[in-house]
């Protein structure tokens, strides 16, 4: 039977979240934030969840900015567009999660194939942080004179991942810009001469484990292990704030071997969806 959540599942919602961590790490960082029913914060997260025997073995979020995400191992074609209907009309913009069950959504959604501006899967990796390497790089906080780069090394970062194009990458790298600087969970790398070259940042925490993204070196630094340095120092700076793991995916060969050398082993895949352009769900209709 799918649902909508109710205060009182907030517990075993969150326990059930937990024991899938690895590939929750947005929907369950959202609800431990936000909790369930916050309808104003960008994050705030519409949640169905799907039971059997009085347990929840499934769940869906769809946020108030309108990414979709889920957590239902096993997940049939039956069950993903039960879910779909469930939701009803929402305005969305993409969706990520466990690669074969994001699948199952997708072709659920009464959306045409060539309107996704991204849907690939990337490796999903993992680190334990116990066994950190001595960290040879100075990070630091953007600051708000910092905007206007972080503008273009967030366009840069949309752009070459395939997110957006070169036409939309700008606005929305603007808004990511102001936010770096608001939230405290991007940190810049500090070059031989003072000045930021790279950035990195904290896309998701849920519990004891933080999602790492956005990480990008200014194009002239590049093939010089900034990359690597960048994110030993960042990790080692948010393991001594009692993170004990982090996870991240991987867009290109090149990075995940990166990753691998930082001691990240691949431990599943990861898909990401995203739209050219909003597309409004109408509840009961489907392509």
């Amino acid at each position: 039977m799918i649902r909508q959540t109710r205060p009182e599942d907030l517990t075993a919602l969150l326990g059930f979240l937990r024991q899938h961590v690895d590939s929750s790490m947005f929907l369950l960082g959202n609800i431990e934030a936000h909790g369930l029913g916050n309808e104003t914060h960008p994050h705030g997260t519409h949640v169905l969840v799907h039971e059997e025997a009085g347990g929840i073995t499934g769940a869906f979020g769809a946020t108030n900015s309108g990414y979709l995400m889920c957590q239902h191992p096993g997940v049939t074609a039956a069950i993903a567009r039960d879910y779909i209907d469930r939701l009803g009309n929402w305005r969305i913009l993409g969706m990520t999660g466990a690669a074969d069950q994001v699948a199952m959504f997708l072709d659920a959604l009464p959306i045409a194939a060539d309107a996704w501006q991204v849907n690939r899967v990337e490796p999903l990796l993992s680190r334990d942080l116990a066994d950190l390497p001595v960290a040879d790089a100075r990070l630091r906080a953007p600051v708000p004179s910092d905007r206007a780069m972080l503008t273009d090394w967030f366009t840069g970062y949309l752009v070459e991942t395939g997110i957006l194009d070169r036409t939309t990458a700008p606005d929305h790298a603007s808004t990511r810009a102001q936010s770096a600087v608001a939230s405290g969970g991007v940190r810049l790398l500090v070059g031989p001469d003072g000045a930021a070259i790279g950035m990195s940042a904290v896309n998701a925490r849920a519990t004891d484990v933080v999602q790492l993204g956005g990480v990008y070196v200014a194009p002239r630094f590049r093939g010089q292990g900034h990359a690597g340095r960048m994110i030993a120092a960042h990790l080692a700076e948010l393991r001594a704030t009692s993170t004990n793991r982090a996870i991240l995916f991987a867009a290109s060969d090149a990075a995940t071997g990166a990753y691998l050398r930082l001691g990240f082993a691949v431990i599943g895949s990861y898909r990401i969806a995203m739209l050219r352009a909003p597309a409004t769900l109408q509840a009961g209709v489907r392509a």
